[in-house]
């Protein structure tokens, strides 16, 4: 029985540290090379003190078997990995050949097929002595070239380590560090326990215990640096960090999780064991409740789901959706990935209204006049065209500058509107000039709103300070189907019929006469 506690305490319970940093490296993230080469490295190390225990507890005519078929083997497995590993951290496996990498770390892999084969072993010390309640391996040559050779292989690690520092300059310089300083200690106890023989002051092969530092070096990496980070922490921190807001909805759309800019999205700090639809406008829940269990049901994902949210200030904001679904701790949520798009919108909305809206005066611009008045022209059997010219704004451009100048166009622009908006609209189609469209027009009624509209802009001067602007324009008026058919000869029409009160004095209207005498020829 003490033998037995005293071999748990120096074997076993190494061997348990080992198997545990094994399985843990592993399944951070099974998928990536390092942590399958450290997850291979820690395993084998355990393997050799779990060996190591079984022998010291077996008679001693087992120590040659035991230290051929495991303790050897294990230690040829942790020799390959760490040197295949060093490889990986230090990027130098890039630059290999690709027939080599990374075969070429396991070539001592042949000593272990050697070693069942012929049924020998040509590595290892195969003649023990009892001293004790340990077997301790003879120091002969056979024991010594091998701790040699390995020391030297051990000076190669140290090496690349070092070449590793001087090459990188980001985060995993820290962590080479680390490596290196447990490396030259490592060493270190290698050859102090390697070839000086402590029969019954420390156990047998006690240079081993030198894997227990580096698995406290990959404990200081693993927790200082975040080296070997998880599936866990690297998704924690991508979810933290999203710029998208990021929600995890129930069967019946509560939410259960929500992320930081999930929070701001939705302007508050309470978003749990909400219903996500109660943030929909009420016309928007209907749709999104058929389109979510729909989609729940089949656990099909979907992509691109535009709709608006409410945030907690009644604010309506566009947004589109993407949408998987996952199976959290057995039971089916959808994962929803939010983008704010409101900016998006406002812009585009806004290169929409310019793209049809004058910018100054905000009123419809000279594309938005032909594409309405055009599809007037077609649907309607009358409508008149009036073109609007302003008399002496360079003056007032002039004497007041160009700042008065454009608000006495938004000015003038206000007023047209108005009065277009009954029956037809208006537009600005350049500097000074704007287009009105009059709908079912006789002579009569088109003599009357002509008069109308002098009048009106002539009683709405524009002020400013102690200033009055008086509003002067000439107009000119031609109407379907008597004076064009198309819109391009109406407009042609009513801008012969301007100019003739132009040159008539001005401020004046006028509708264009096919039959007079400027034209008939």
């Amino acid at each position: 029985m003490p033998s037995l506690f005293l071999f748990t305490i120096v074997y076993l319970i190494p061997t348990f540290i080992m198997f545990y940093m094994s399985i843990d490296i592993f399944l951070r993230n099974p998928s990536r090379p390092q942590h399958r080469l450290l997850s291979l490295f820690t395993f084998a190390y355990g393997m050799l003190f779990l060996g190591e225990f079984f022998r010291n507890a077996s008679p001693i005519e087992f120590s040659p078997a035991f230290v051929t078929y495991w303790f050897g083997n294990a230690g040829l497995i942790v020799f390959s990995t760490s040197l295949h590993f060093i490889f990986r951290v230090s990027n130098l496996w890039k630059r290999m050949p690709r027939l080599l990498y990374p075969w070429i770390f396991y070539l001592p892999m042949g000593v272990v097929l050697t070693t069942y084969v012929f049924q020998t072993n040509v590595i290892n010390s195969q003649q023990f002595t009892q001293v004790g309640q340990f077997i301790y391996p003879e120091f002969n040559t056979q024991y010594l070239v091998t701790m040699t050779i390995g020391n030297i292989f051990h000076l190669l690690v140290i090496g690349l380590l070092v070449y590793a520092r001087t090459h990188l300059k980001d985060a995993r310089r820290g962590i080479i560090n680390v490596l290196l300083s447990v490396a030259i200690l490592v060493l270190a106890w290698d050859i102090v326990f390697g070839y000086w023989s402590f029969y019954g002051i420390m156990p047998p092969y006690a240079y081993m215990y030198g894997g227990l530092f580096w698995a406290g070096a990959l404990a200081i990496a693993m927790r200082r640096f975040d080296y070997l980070a998880s599936y866990q922490k690297r998704f924690a921190t991508l979810y933290n960090l999203n710029p998208s807001a990021i929600l995890l909805l129930d069967r019946d759309g509560r939410i259960e999780s929500a992320n930081p800019a999930a929070h701001r999205l939705f302007e508050t700090d309470d978003l749990t064991a909400c219903t996500f639809s109660t943030y929909l406008p009420d016309k928007k829940q209907a749709d999104w409740s058929l389109h979510y269990m729909t989609h729940f049901l089949s656990q099909r994902k979907f992509n691109e789901f535009e709709t608006k949210i409410l945030t907690a200030q009644q604010q309506e904001r566009y947004v589109v959706m993407d949408a998987d679904f996952v199976f959290i701790e057995q039971e089916l949520h959808g994962m929803l990935l939010i983008r704010d798009i409101q900016s998006f919108k406002e812009a585009e909305q806004t290169i929409r209204f310019f793209a049809y809206h004058d910018p100054l005066t905000k009123i419809a611009n000279r594309r938005s006049f032909y594409e309405r008045a055009a599809q007037e022209l077609l649907e309607l059997d009358h409508i008149a065209i009036i073109v609007v010219d302003l008399d002496g704004f360079k003056a007032i451009n002039d004497t007041y500058g160009h700042q008065i100048g454009d608000a006495f166009l938004i000015h003038i622009a206000r007023l047209l509107e108005h009065h277009a908006e009954q029956n037809g609209f208006a537009a600005r189609v350049g500097g000074d000039e704007f287009f009105l469209l009059y709908r079912h027009p006789s002579v009569a009624t088109l003599h009357a709103y002509a008069a109308n509209l002098l009048t009106y802009l002539q009683d709405n001067p524009y002020r400013f300070a102690e200033e009055t602007i008086e509003i002067r324009t000439s107009i000119g008026l031609s109407y379907s189907p008597n004076h064009g058919v198309d819109l391009d000869t109406l407009i042609q029409h009513a801008d012969q019929a301007m100019y003739r009160v132009k040159h008539a004095g001005k401020n004046d209207y006028f509708i264009h006469d096919t039959m007079d005498s400027t034209q008939r020829s």
